[in-house]
């Protein structure tokens, strides 16, 4: 039997990142160590308790670590940060308000517990400890991450891969040049890519061609297990909140950028047109701030650093989400 990969889930648990956690867990090919939390879509609190509700629903015990309440500096800036992600938004001339997350996720509140270690001391302890034979799938900010690289440098050549959802070359979600996991700690972004650490990165590009539909969500509830039924109202509310906000392609699909992350970790042909770049990120405080700077240059200024997919195989990953869901008993 081929070895499971061994990884760490950070996550700051949307709707996406609820996906992301389940798909984890029932993958066979991945061993899911932790799930560590950290702000962004809401904070850490909200986060953190919808965490630990998915693992309810799962009925797991993997453990989980409470991470960063705040980005390491951009927030100290007004002009630099705008608020979590998922904020309630009017749209046109209506009253009504979407929000792409809700404050909690609609399941049962949790009955469980996080650790008592921070998370950026568990991974500091953790990838120390290790043979480096560890993966770390972020789909959030990179704010625990980069803390823990900055606390203890070593921990970078202690990591196998970060394979990561976040970025952009041509797409942008955030604001007119960034992504949001990237763009709600941008200095912890370029620290990361600074790191030496090998990254993949699934970017909105490769997200955005994965797309879920309302077909797919059927199928999720005539499966009809807790797990397939939480998947599909997560899918749905997502479905609903870009059919308003941001307008896919194919009607009635929506993203569900962080479980093609998971996904990339285990079958990384799900990925289509990967190339080796130059990746930073702007932290000017600009219109570009929180950008993905893609270098194409066949000769860049610095090391080529990031494995950037721009497409993927949108029926593969659908059916893999599927395929898992039907796991469940």
């Amino acid at each position: 039997m081929t070895e499971k990969t061994k990884i760490i889930l950070d996550v700051d648990t949307g709707t996406d990142d609820a996906c992301a956690i389940m798909m984890a867990y029932l993958e066979e090919k991945i061993e899911l160590l932790a799930v560590c939390t950290v702000m962004g879509n809401k904070p850490i609190d909200n986060t953190t308790e919808n965490t630990l509700r998915v693992r309810d629903v799962l009925g797991a015990d993997f453990p989980v670590y409470r991470g960063c309440h705040r980005p390491l500096v951009c927030d100290l800036l007004p002009n630099r940060h705008a608020g979590y992600g998922g904020v309630r938004t009017k749209v046109g001339d209506m009253n009504e308000e979407v929000s792409m997350h809700n404050e909690y996720l609609d399941l049962p509140p949790s009955t469980g517990k996080v650790e008592d270690m921070h998370a950026v001391l568990f991974y500091i302890d953790t990838l120390m400890k290790s043979d480096g034979d560890i993966t770390i799938v972020p789909v959030a900010p990179l704010t625990n991450i980069a803390m823990a690289m900055r606390i203890e440098p070593d921990i970078c050549g202690k990591i196998k891969e970060i394979v990561m959802m976040g970025g952009g070359r041509y797409r942008a979600n955030s604001t007119a040049a960034a992504e949001f996991n990237i763009w709600f700690d941008p200095e912890a972004a370029q620290i990361v890519m600074e790191s030496g650490v090998p990254i993949r990165m699934v970017p909105l590009d490769a997200t955005h061609r994965a797309c879920i539909n309302t077909d797919e969500t059927k199928i999720f509830r005539e499966i009809n297990n807790p797990v397939s039924l939480a998947i599909a109202d997560c899918v749905d509310h997502r479905i609903a909140a870009y059919k308003q906000l941001q307008p896919m392609e194919r009607v009635d699909s929506a993203p569900v950028h962080d479980a093609l992350a998971v996904c990339a970790v285990a079958y990384p042909e799900v990925l289509k047109d990967v190339r080796l770049h130059r990746v930073d990120v702007d932290i000017s405080g600009g219109f570009a701030d929180g950008q993905t700077i893609v270098d194409p240059r066949a000769f860049t200024d610095r090391p080529k650093n990031v494995y950037f997919a721009l497409d993927s195989d949108r029926e593969f990953f659908a059916n893999w989400m599927i395929g898992n869901a039907k796991k469940v008993r």
